[in-house]
């Protein structure tokens, strides 16, 4: 894999076995689900390439948007149309695991 075929995720959920074999960077077999946060100072998408590698799960957090997670799964080589959950309702979310959560609490300042 030569440098040009790099990609730095956002958030990657990869198997506990990966993070015991892999020093810093992962295959995208390894990957279970890329998660790219977009804002204007960040509008690059990278579902596309995402796809091309399998990776089964693309989550888009859209953060202008409410936020709103846009949620792709691989149909084949490409991503089916996205799934969208704004802010204000609880996404009950399957793939690659069970997890629940309002977009709205992505905004949530802790203390």
């Amino acid at each position: 894999m030569s440098s040009s075929d790099l990609r730095i995720l956002d958030v990657a959920v990869v198997s506990a076995d990966a993070t015991e074999t892999a020093s810093v960077t992962f295959s995208p077999r390894e990957v279970r689900l890329a998660v790219d946060l977009i804002s204007p100072n960040n509008g690059v998408l990278k579902g596309e390439a995402y796809a091309a590698a399998g990776i089964p799960v693309y989550w888009r957090v859209e953060m202008n948007d409410g936020p709103t997670v846009y949620v792709h799964e691989l149909d084949g080589r490409t991503y089916g149309p996205p799934v969208a959950h704004k802010a204000g309702t609880v996404a009950e979310l399957h793939a690659p695991f069970p997890v629940s959560f309002d977009p709205a609490d992505l905004l949530s300042r802790r203390g």
